[in-house]
């Protein structure tokens, strides 16, 4: 056969070279209700004139462009301009924005990471519980969705963050987790009546919009039991209900939503709800316009509140800081009876409301500076150090690798391959190319499954070249026996 050499020498081995080749990171997208091309947003959105529509979204509908009559008008979100940002602004950073539709196990694996920015898997619970299946199931199996699918988990599940956090001294209102096939309207009235509650508020698990949200008296629910049994019957799916006692001044005061990245501070917004305004308009304020009271109380309740959350992972194990969390802190002023809880209705007590992760709204066109470029940045190095771990770690002889979790296992047919080959010695690979950049880019892509610790495994020899096979040799790919990726010629 005739041989060309690679332009540009490939070693690999107990190194790979490759100095040219981007970082593919994926971006889950799906907002539609977190502007960036709007009037209030004070940066310079120049930088989207060339992003094509179809990653635009239509107000009206609410849908993709993509998907719309043509000349439908729409507007850039947040989840696109960062990616979009990142790929005008950062050559060494290849971006996969992916559509709701377009994520799948197979897609998610063809990038470095993945970062949640818009859509996940609360989005599902919109649509059918086989999407929401199909969704889980590529979240979990992936290994490489940012956040790791244990973050995500503990967030959606607010009984995990919440009684962690009560644990952990956190203050937060008096609640009780009203737990699918455990609850009963009559059990639940009879627990928040020993509470000593007056009123209290429904919230739901895996949901968003406050959607389930409601305000009820104890008073109208012994009246009339079939409030609270039209309740449990509209929403009998829900895992689980969170109930809490109604703090009276969080509808009045401030409640601050603090944004923070690699466990340190970016910045907050503070809303106060269209019920308490004298306009019936939600105010949001941002910067030096939040009290300082509320600020400091935010910061420092939304600190602690970090420290419960599970270790941020790479694909192979190695702890990195957190990606994307944001605290909301409300605050009370006023009498809460609930029988174990003691706060001074005299003095205003700032207590966590919730944690949200990478798909939260970003309040981006609200902010007084530019915040788009900060936001594309720390994504873009987040990529770039997961980047280098895999590679570390893919250098590394496995009795040496740090890893958090189960080792991965390799498949049978790579342990008989292996057997005489000594991979730490470094080689020039060579392939007869009627089209060397077409074989590079193939190559390079080869190589980058290797560093995230695929096997990369040469099959067979043919008259055009060589046959490659990708297999996953994560533990949960083999115990589903889809170890076998994709074919490459």
């Amino acid at each position: 056969q005739a041989w060309l050499k690679l332009q540009g020498t490939i070693s690999f081995g107990s190194s790979l070279l490759l100095e040219n080749m981007p970082i593919r990171v994926g971006f889950l997208i799906g907002k539609d209700t977190d502007l960036v091309e709007d009037a209030k947003y004070v940066g310079d959105a120049s930088f989207l004139n060339d992003m094509p529509d179809k990653y635009r979204v239509d107000p009206k509908s609410k849908e993709y462009l993509k998907d719309c009559e043509e000349g439908t008008k729409g507007f850039a979100h947040a989840d696109v301009a960062i990616p979009w940002y990142i790929q005008k602004h950062h050559e060494d950073i290849e971006v996969d924005m992916i559509f709701p539709e377009d994520i799948s196990k197979k897609r998610l694996q063809s990038n470095v990471c993945n970062f949640v920015i818009g859509y996940d898997v609360i989005n599902t619970m919109f649509e059918s519980s086989s999407r929401q299946s199909a969704v889980t199931k590529a979240f979990k199996q992936c290994g490489n969705i940012m956040p790791s699918w244990k973050v995500q988990d503990f967030i959606y599940m607010k009984s995990k963050y919440m009684k962690a956090c009560l644990k952990s001294g956190i203050p937060m209102a008096p609640t009780i987790f009203a737990i699918k096939d455990k609850r009963s309207p009559a059990k639940l009235l009879k627990e928040i009546k020993a509470r000593g509650w007056k009123t209290f508020v429904m919230k739901q698990s895996m949901m968003a919009f406050s959607l389930g949200f409601c305000k009820l008296k104890v008073e109208d629910c012994e009246k009339d039991p079939s409030i609270l049994k039209k309740y449990f019957k509209e929403y009998a799916s829900c895992p689980e209900y969170v109930v809490q006692e109604c703090i009276e001044g969080f509808s009045r005061n401030w409640e601050t939503r603090v944004f923070w990245f690699n466990g340190e501070f970016l910045y907050a917004i503070a809303n106060k709800a269209a019920v308490s305004t004298e306009d019936g308009q939600e105010v949001i304020i941002t910067g030096d316009d939040i009290p300082a009271e509320f600020l400091d109380n935010a910061k420092r309740i939304g600190k602690a509140a970090l420290e419960v959350l599970p270790q941020l992972t790479t694909p192979s194990g190695a702890p990195i800081p957190m990606t994307l969390i944001r605290t909301d802190i409300g605050c009370s002023d006023s009498q809460v009876y609930d029988k174990d809880t003691n706060w001074d209705p005299s003095k205003r007590t700032f207590f966590l409301n919730e944690i949200e992760y990478g798909g939260t709204t970003y309040f981006i066109r609200h902010l007084k500076e530019d915040f788009v470029p900060k936001w594309a940045e720390l994504y873009a190095k987040k990529a770039r150090e997961i980047s280098a771990l895999e590679e570390k770690d893919a250098e590394e002889p496995p009795s040496k690798r740090a890893r958090t979790g189960a080792a991965m296992k390799r498949p049978a047919a790579a342990k008989a391959s292996a057997a005489g080959d000594d991979f730490n010695t470094p080689r020039l690979l060579a392939l007869p190319l009627p089209d060397v950049q077409h074989w590079q880019s193939c190559l390079l892509r080869l190589f980058q499954d290797m560093l995230r610790g695929r096997l990369v495994h040469v099959m067979e020899s043919e008259a055009d070249g060589l046959a490659f096979e990708i297999r996953d040799c994560s533990t949960a790919a083999e115990a589903d026996g889809s170890s076998l990726g994709h074919k490459v010629k």
